[in-house]
């Protein structure tokens, strides 16, 4: 059968699978007309098998989906005590940390010189690209502390709570972290380094308010991969799943594999919120050497994690359940419960929606409608192309020089062009194998599941290398 057409559409942006074949739920699927249409149906059948698992209990669909292993990426499944790694993925507690420059605008970034110099500057301090290469000012770390960041997170570096998600999830005192060598061999080494792929640093500035701003993306590197990979074929092993479907594997919370895994899913995704805040102070240090301004964290939010929250249901009751969001983020509107007692308790938390290299990202804030969705949105705008297919089919001199000569107005500050530390622009990160960030955005404010705060622009961009 057919998932994609046994779906119904409810809203202009809002689909509905209903349970079938060997579906436990059913799926909403927040995605527009020309989203739908683009989707494919090997998607669709992730859909299908994102429902099937053993005690899921919802399952939402976010606008930016597309397909993965094992589930979609924009996929959110609440379960009652399972654990499905695909949603975590490989590299988990990949999230996105906005830095605000309060003592900048537009027209301090307008040069392409000073532009250049601040990649310069934090490509002295953060290492960028795959493996363990380390950068001239990078801070160094003893294996005592890099315990104590696996243990407590961005806590054990002083980070305060307001300022992310959760600045650590608790793992037992006794964890033996040094059991998956492949992962233990990775923790000092690539602290303070961003990583690969879609990871990055960006420049940005908002068109409204001409206001700077420095976005992270990066993950868990190394560590959270090899944790990942090792619980991959342990729990296919146990649930008899053959090796090359290893993605779909999945866990008890309450059986020693799945207490085993948690620990070490929780003590990366520590490792990953205190790699961003470290990078952090690394990008403070190039922002004052270039412009002589301090910066101010914004917020973090993660979305490749598996977590215990308390879910709202439609009768206004709550209860515990274990939100797997893969490709997905929190979206927690005023008042939830999981905020009382912190800053963001009348207005709901910052979300953090990065699109491409020339379309820019978000900062929203959820509304009531985000309960719909397991109080969750999309993490990005979502693939259109593959890698290789981009990189097949993309021309090279059109997409650099698009990134060279493009003109955007900030407060009538012209800025031309969006500097990279690259000299061709990576073909699999361009605009073009991403969907359109505002028609993105354009669902979730019109199912009222978020609303966009600021729109900011790339004005340099800095990536690794695969």
């Amino acid at each position: 059968m057919s998932f994609k057409y046994f779906a119904q559409k409810v809203t202009d942006n809002h689909y509905i699978l209903p349970k079938t074949a060997n579906m436990k739920v059913h799926a909403d699927v927040f995605a527009s007309e020309k989203f739908y249409d683009l989707s494919d149906e090997a998607t669709w059948e992730q859909i299908a098998n994102a429902c099937s698992y053993e005690g899921v209990t919802a399952v939402y669909i976010e606008p930016d989906f597309h397909l993965g292993y094992g589930v979609p990426i924009g996929c959110v499944i609440v379960t009652d005590g399972t654990l499905i790694q695909s949603c975590a993925g490989y590299d988990i507690n990949c999230g996105v940390m906005e830095i605000k420059v309060p003592g900048l605008s537009a027209i301090d970034v307008q040069s392409k010189e000073i532009r250049r110099k601040f990649i310069n500057e934090v490509e002295l301090r953060i290492a960028t690209g795959i493996g363990s290469g380390r950068t001239k000012l990078m801070p160094k770390f003893s294996n005592k502390e890099a315990e104590e960041i696996l243990h407590y997170g961005a806590k054990s570096i002083g980070v305060k709570s307001n300022l992310c998600e959760r600045h650590f999830i608790p793992i037992p005192g006794d964890l033996q972290l040094d059991k998956i060598d492949k992962a233990y061999s990775k923790v000092t080494d690539q602290l303070g380094s961003m990583g690969s792929g879609n990871h990055m640093c960006e420049l940005q500035c908002d068109k409204t308010d001409g206001s700077v701003w420095v976005m992270l993306h990066s993950g868990s590197r190394g560590y959270g991969w090899n944790i990942a990979n090792y619980f991959f074929h342990e729990s296919a092993k146990l649930r008899g799943i053959p090796d090359n479907q290893r993605e779909n594997s999945w866990l008890h919370i309450d059986e020693p594999l799945g207490k085993e895994y948690w620990a070490y899913h929780n003590s990366a995704a520590n490792y990953a919120i205190a790699n961003r805040f470290i990078m952090a102070r690394g990008i403070q240090e190039a922002v004052y050497e270039v412009f002589g301004v301090d910066t101010e964290v914004f917020y973090d939010i993660s979305h490749n994690l598996i977590q215990e929250e308390t879910l709202v249901l439609p009768d206004g009751s709550t209860k515990k359940g274990l939100v797997h969001r893969k490709g997905a983020t929190r979206a927690f509107p005023e008042h939830h419960p999981e905020l009382y007692n912190t800053i963001w308790y009348e207005s709901g938390h910052p979300i953090l929606v990065p699109g491409s290299m020339m379309a820019g990202a978000a900062i929203m804030f959820p509304k009531e409608g985000a309960y719909k969705s397991g109080c969750s949105v999309n993490h990005g705008s979502g693939r259109v192309l593959a890698r290789n297919q981009a990189k097949r089919t993309l021309d090279q001199d059109l997409v650099d020089e698009e990134m060279e000569t493009i003109v955007r107005h900030f407060m009538g500050v012209p800025i031309e062009g969006i500097l990279s530390n690259h000299r061709k622009i990576p073909l699999d990160e361009c605009a073009y194998v991403y969907k359109e960030l505002d028609d993105v955005l354009a669902v979730l404010e019109s199912e009222n599941m978020a609303q966009v705060e600021h729109r900011l622009y790339p004005v340099a961009n800095i990536k690794g290398v695969d």
